[in-house]
């Protein structure tokens, strides 16, 4: 059964998400995709095995030989040093979306006809274009590019959770490191226009885990002043929203956002209740075809290579890792 593929990829972990094929006009709802054996998601640190296979790291650890935080990189001229070689940030974003693929293409027993790929919401056409560029090299030309402010919205609009037309939303999104405020106004369905974003980078799960309630609110105060601030730049004021879309946090910690935007915004602040899924399901959705392709939108794995940086350190030339259908393994050393 055809599929679209989502992919979110945080700086502590990558998820995945599907939505099929009904066999009718549409797609079904978005669905998650298990892609650790032992957890449904796995770290997005990327670690080389004994035989020089490139693989994600576990959840929760960090091998000292292992390479993250790459996403966030892309666009530092400066390459990532990683397995004894030297690779740009955007071809190991790629590296990882392709293992992603080749796992859901294994769990699934197809290939999927789109893939999505999440991003931070401000990034311009330079990241952008990196990044397609990564992404091309690793056979996944066909991939969209979906912001994460974007993947949020569809996601509680197909859920009916907010409007798909006219308004203003606020959306929230709590990473692993890293906190994004958004303004975004829908047009019609499937249709919306990204107004404003800001990322504050010292703010992030890792820094509320295990914190008390009022040290929780604490840390994340600033990310809803930085909310309200947006709002004000664009002219409006914190009354003007139809929503507050929040994701990316759940237990107490969602509870703590929901409760200081209820105090600044007086609209409806609204949850999901997968809220560490709502960017995968969003990415899947925001890539659904009008109709199901004939054509494929990635190709199968070959020994396509990440994109090399045009200048590296003179004592080490960078070695080109080949994509495979299990993982990404780089030469022989």
């Amino acid at each position: 059964m055809s599929y679209v593929l989502g992919i979110d990829i945080g700086v502590g972990t990558v998820k995945a998400a599907v939505c099929r094929d009904t066999g009718e006009p549409g797609w079904g709802p978005p669905q998650p995709v298990s892609l650790g054996a032992r957890s449904p998601v796995v770290g997005s640190a990327l670690r080389m095995t004994a035989d020089g296979t490139v693989v994600p790291a576990e959840v929760g650890q960090h091998p000292a030989d292992a390479v993250g935080g790459y996403l966030h990189r892309i666009g530092d001229p400066l390459p990532m040093y990683f397995g004894g070689d030297y690779f740009p940030a955007h071809g190991l974003t790629a590296a990882m979306a392709r293992w992603v693929v080749d796992r859901v293409w294994e769990l699934m027993g197809e290939p999927p006809v789109r893939v999505a790929v999440a991003h931070p919401s401000g990034w311009g056409a330079g990241r952008l274009g990196l990044l397609q560029a990564g992404l091309a090299e690793a056979d996944l030309m066909g991939c969209v590019l979906v912001t994460r402010a974007r993947a949020v919205v569809e996601c509680h609009q197909a859920a009916g959770r907010a409007p798909t037309t006219g308004g203003l939303l606020g959306v929230h999104r709590l990473g692993g490191s890293t906190a994004e405020v958004a303004l975004v106004a829908p047009q019609q369905r499937g249709r919306m226009e990204l107004l404003a974003s800001a990322e504050l980078t010292d703010v992030g799960g890792f820094e509320v885990d295990g914190l008390t309630p009022a040290d929780a609110r604490a840390l994340i105060r600033p990310t809803i002043d930085l909310a309200a601030a947006l709002v004000r730049s664009r002219g409006y004021g914190t009354g003007d929203l139809s929503a507050v879309l929040i994701a990316g946090v759940d237990g107490a910690v969602c509870t703590v956002v929901s409760d200081l935007f209820s105090a600044e915004f007086p609209a409806p602040v609204v949850r999901d209740p997968q809220p560490r899924m709502t960017v995968a399901f969003g990415a899947a959705l925001a890539g659904r075809p009008a109709v199901p392709p004939h054509d494929l939108a990635v190709a199968g794995p070959t020994d396509a290579f990440a994109v090399l940086p045009a200048v590296s350190p003179p004592h080490l030339a960078p070695s080109r890792p080949p994509v495979d259908l299990v993982a990404v393994r780089a030469d022989a050393r």
